[in-house]
């Protein structure tokens, strides 16, 4: 029987225009093979387990961390007698990508594994680096629960300066790390990155196809195997998602928002954005800056 693994789409704070969210879990058991469109990082602080992604199964013990990039599945098994406790990040990817959306910055080590490089999604840090990035995430933490002036922009920074370190540390480690692997074809990642960074345009199933050098079938057979979605409804889902952003986060007119996010119709993006919202554009951004103000 084929598990078909829980599509997460929402966490708290994703509709805001701060779309972050850090908190510090517990995991008595297991939590089941789950997916989601927006990036996480883990670090583990106490217990024992094993996580598996995309059916690579790597130890979870304190100082393990981990970066998941969007659309991989992954489980946590915790070991019953030492249940885990670990530090669990939620953000959307325009967080940390450059203002020129062009330019794909720091997402360039986001897609684990889609160059000649295979990079691991995780690292065992050793004591020092555990406490480094401990103690970050701890200030992150702290920011986090504030409200601070330049909260935002400090967390951005932070965010940033721990998926460096991690890049760094997985990249020094002489050795490599033992994992049980079941390949995965690793050429969906380039493609979902550029979708993200090009919704805006009029992108097709066929000039992905051309421009990546695929057919249409094979294509759309591996947006629907490794991210859970046809095509057409993950680009959808790129553009509400940025759209809502756009929607919190600037005082733009409803239309030029359509405009913005890659629809030529506008009736077109009102009609989708109700479908994956539950409303219309202007009821979400009233209902959302109410929410705001109320919890200031």
């Amino acid at each position: 029987m084929t598990l078909i693994p829980i599509s997460l789409s929402n966490y708290p704070n994703i509709d805001s225009g701060f779309p972050f969210h850090l908190s510090i879990n517990k995991i008595n058991h297991y939590f089941p093979p789950h997916r989601h469109d927006f990036l996480e990082f883990s670090l583990v602080l106490e217990g024992e387990g094993r996580e598996v992604i995309n059916g690579a199964t790597h130890a979870l013990l304190p100082g393990t961390f981990t970066f998941v990039s969007p659309y991989q599945i992954h489980e946590i098994h915790a070991h019953n007698a030492k249940p885990l406790t670990l530090y669990n990040c939620n953000f959307d990817l325009d967080l940390i990508m450059d203002a020129n959306k062009k330019d794909s910055g720091l997402t360039s080590l986001l897609y684990n594994g889609m160059g000649t490089e295979e990079r691991p999604s995780f690292i065992q840090l050793n004591q020092t680096q555990f406490a480094t990035m401990k103690d970050i995430l701890d200030s992150i933490y702290q920011e986090y629960q504030s409200e601070e002036e330049w909260r935002s922009l400090l967390i951005k920074a932070k965010v940033i300066e721990i998926l460096i370190l991690f890049d760094r540390f997985r990249q020094s480690r002489s050795q490599k790390t033992a994992v049980e692997s079941i390949k995965n074809s690793g050429m969906i990642w380039p493609i979902v990155h550029y979708i993200h960074t090009h919704h805006d345009e009029n992108i097709t199933l066929g000039h992905l196809a051309k421009l990546f050098n695929l057919s249409v079938p094979y294509l759309s057979e591996q947006f629907k195997k490794f991210v859970g979605l046809n095509f057409v409804s993950f680009l959808h889902e790129v553009r509400i998602r940025h759209a809502c952003s756009l929607l919190l986060s600037t005082d733009l007119s409803i239309a030029d928002v359509s405009v913005e996010v890659g629809y030529q119709s506008f009736k077109t993006f009102s009609r989708v954005f109700r479908q994956k919202k539950g409303m219309t554009p202007t009821t979400f951004r009233k209902k959302k800056a109410s929410l705001e103000h109320y919890s200031l």
